[in-house]
């Protein structure tokens, strides 16, 4: 299982700013330093700031920063903003109908990985990532 694209850009960002909550970054820094592509940038940047998960400044010292409590930023927040969790309850084999009651072959299998998975996006915080000795964002 992986996050799409834009998730995984956005919770390399989330990251990257909750390890610096002192500065300030601009769309421009951003891309430079964390190497995505600018115009993608700009579009997450947005939705990050309208969903309240950062604070963006105009102007010469501007930038986007964090201003929230990292421990109350989850990881199923940052998640949602981009992507929404509604994918993360499908049929990994895609078949719209798929329960205990009427199963895919992976049903089972995939049922036990799938709610680990889940516990860890709706548990994990910022808090929990910011400064594990990671040098990668």
């Amino acid at each position: 299982m992986r996050f799409q694209k834009t998730t995984e850009y956005a919770i390399r960002v989330m990251v990257f700013l909750a390890d610096h909550m002192d500065e300030r970054y601009s769309a421009n820094q951003l891309h430079q330093t964390l190497q995505i592509p600018y115009k993608y940038l700009g579009r997450l940047m947005q939705k990050l700031s309208n969903a309240g998960l950062v604070e963006v400044t105009q102007g010469k010292q501007g930038g986007y920063r964090i201003i929230q409590d990292l421990s109350n930023i989850y990881l199923s927040e940052i998640v949602n903003v981009v992507e929404g969790l509604a994918d993360y309850g499908r049929c990994v084999l895609g078949f719209p109908q798929c329960s205990d009651e009427n199963p895919c072959s992976l049903h089972k299998i995939w049922k036990e990985r799938q709610e680990s998975i889940t516990k860890m996006i709706y548990d994990t915080t910022l808090a929990d990532l910011q400064s594990n000795g990671s040098k990668k964002y």
